[in-house]
């Protein structure tokens, strides 16, 4: 079946923070569309997370410990999506999905004691990763912007506006090709993304990456992102070269660079 054919459920949780297997959802948002075309109304659901939402928290999404006195706990609103899940069986997408909120839903539904976990999803931070590797920021609304995709700036960390973002940036991908036109296609390439991301992140972590068309060396982060390792400021390599967790071949291949001999053990 064709991806911009296909029924696409695009999802987005607010939290009580970023870690997954321990912060909660206070809020889930969805969006049903085929194609570019919007299905019904944004889905939103506030959720009593049963523990305090730190003043961090609430800055990113406006969402305060008074405003989910009165909402339902996790385990109502989960039921819900899992039903929205089991009866329209939809394509599952999100950004950054697979690193954060399906590992945070899952730990929550292994909180309390629900015994089922979300279904395969396309990631678009996955297809972001590897198509805009050179950008010094991939969050939502930068990526958004590239693809011209509207995330209105009073509506962003709300999860149903987000999760709206997130399913036009998925057909996005597919219009411009980064993701195929094709449901189990687009899984697959997924797969081989993932596969690549572990690579390179063994090889050279945040740092450096190879040029996606001529396997040139860039830099991977900072100010000097998307830069050939060639072109880049000596002071900014050297700054890179004292990262604590700078891998073995990235330090390797800086060291060359700077022109440094690196002492090697005869035994």
């Amino acid at each position: 079946m064709k991806l911009s054919e296909a029924l696409v459920l695009s999802i987005d949780t607010e939290t009580t923070g970023p870690d997954p297997t321990s912060d909660r959802v206070v809020e889930l948002g969805g969006a049903y569309l085929r194609g570019t075309e919007r299905l019904g109304p944004g889905l939103r659901a506030l959720v009593n997370p049963g523990i305090y939402i730190p003043a961090g928290a609430t800055n990113v999404h406006g969402i305060r410990n008074e405003d989910i006195e009165k909402a339902e706990p996790w385990t109502g609103v989960a039921a819900r999506l899992k039903a929205h899940l089991d009866q329209l069986q939809p394509v599952l997408t999100g950004y950054n999905l697979l690193g954060f909120d399906a590992p945070l839903i899952n730990a929550e539904n292994r909180r309390n004691g629900l015994g089922w976990e979300l279904p395969p999803a396309l990631d678009t931070f996955v297809f972001a990763w590897y198509g805009h590797r050179e950008l010094r920021s991939r969050k939502l609304s930068a990526i958004c912007e590239l693809y011209g995709v509207p995330l209105p700036a009073d509506q962003a960390h709300t999860a149903d506006a987000d999760s709206l973002a997130c399913g036009w940036l998925l057909m996005g991908m597919v219009q411009v090709g980064l993701i195929p036109d094709d449901v189990e296609g687009a899984f697959a390439r997924q797969r081989e993304l993932q596969a690549l991301y572990a690579e390179e992140t063994r090889r050279f972590g945040r740092y450096l990456f190879p040029d996606r068309d001529t396997q040139v060396l860039r830099i991977g982060l900072g100010k000097h992102a998307g830069t050939a390792l060639d072109d880049a400021d000596e002071e900014y390599l050297n700054w890179l070269i004292g990262r604590p967790d700078l891998p073995d071949e990235a330090r390797h291949v800086l060291n060359r660079k700077l022109g440094r001999i690196e002492q090697q053990t005869l035994f």
